[in-house]
């Protein structure tokens, strides 16, 4: 999924609430990423930042999370939370089931062992990419 994509997710999951929307719009890229870098730092121990190589923030509707494709619709779910979390109860106790999901997944990550991850030298998947980018042998179903 690509910036664009995961605010199409956002907004799907927050029902298209279009009365909210001047509320958290134009923090809604700053919260995408603050769940990519926190999927990055149980990932590979890393932050997002501008100066970084491979983990540089999403800025533009194109640009996507250097995550596992199946990591994507999680960095929604943060931001969804933290779209829910700054409205009244009823919002806050549906984005809890958000928050819920997103934890489980980087407690996951946080759990798996760096072949599971791809960063294992001596891993055919990490030689047949030229270790530039980074795969999981157990994707979840």
């Amino acid at each position: 999924m690509n910036l664009a994509e995961i605010k199409a997710a956002i907004m799907h999951q927050t029902n298209n609430d279009a009365d909210d929307l001047g509320d958290f719009l134009p923090f809604l890229v700053d919260y995408i990423n603050e769940g990519y870098d926190r999927l990055v730092h149980a990932f590979a121990e890393q932050h997002v930042s501008d100066d970084s190589d491979e983990y540089t923030p999403l800025k533009n509707d194109k640009s996507a999370p250097n995550l596992p494709d199946w990591l994507h619709r999680y960095v929604a779910d943060w931001a969804t939370w933290l779209v829910y979390r700054n409205g009244n109860a009823q919002k806050q106790n549906r984005g809890y089931a958000y928050r819920s999901a997103f934890l489980e997944v980087e407690a996951r990550l946080r759990g798996m062992t760096l072949a599971e991850k791809g960063f294992d030298e001596s891993s055919a998947v990490a030689k047949a990419a030229n270790n530039k980018k980074r795969y999981f042998f157990n994707l979840p179903r």
